[in-house]
């Protein structure tokens, strides 16, 4: 006499569940590095979307922006990035917004609650005849190490916290990364 199948036996019901468990097993490794990958490749897009505007700005105006937010709006009683005031002539020449990104005088938020800070930076670039080269500076406070090297790898092809356009220090909780932009001498 035959009866019919109401449930599934424990032998199918484990290995169903063995099944799952390798196929997450294989694949969330393999979600979380892409997912590491696209917010790294968003941070490098973030700094060269800042450099380009940041050059737009100064082509347009003949200086350097004081800080980030003058990228967006520039306020009334403008300064350089050396803390010169503005002329006419000069303000009259900003053709922004330079970035579709609201900047409003504070540091903002991208990714995983690292911070870009609304400052501009002096800094250098380590040359390979062994001097230096003055460049600006962006910030991104927060990062993990991780991150950075990686950030470091895709900008610089090589991971060298101390070299290169893109350094970054290790502190506390976070990584401090900073983001190099070369300026001619005699920017201010």
């Amino acid at each position: 006499m035959l009866r019919s199948r109401s449930a599934f036996t424990l032998a199918e019901v484990l290995v169903s569940v063995a099944l799952i468990s390798i196929l997450a097993s294989v694949t969330i490794p393999t979600i979380r590095g892409r997912m590491r990958d696209g917010y790294n490749d968003a941070v490098v897009q973030e700094f060269d979307d800042l450099s380009s505007a940041i050059i737009a700005y100064q082509q347009n105006v003949g200086k350097y922006p004081a800080s980030l937010d003058y990228l967006t709006a520039l306020p009334s009683g403008a300064t350089d990035y050396c803390g010169n005031a503005l002329t006419n002539a000069q303000v009259a020449n900003w053709h922004g917004p330079y970035i579709a990104r609201t900047i409003s005088g504070s540091n903002y938020v991208i990714g995983e609650d690292d911070t870009v800070e609304d400052i501009i930076a002096t800094g250098s670039i380590a040359t390979t005849s062994g001097g230096s080269t003055k460049a600006l500076e962006l910030l991104l406070d927060g990062a993990d190490q991780t991150t950075a090297n990686d950030v470091d790898l895709k900008i610089d092809g090589t991971s060298d916290a101390s070299n290169g356009t893109l350094t970054w220090q290790t502190r506390g909780a976070g990584t401090r990364i900073f983001f190099k932009i070369p300026i001619r001498n005699g920017a201010c």
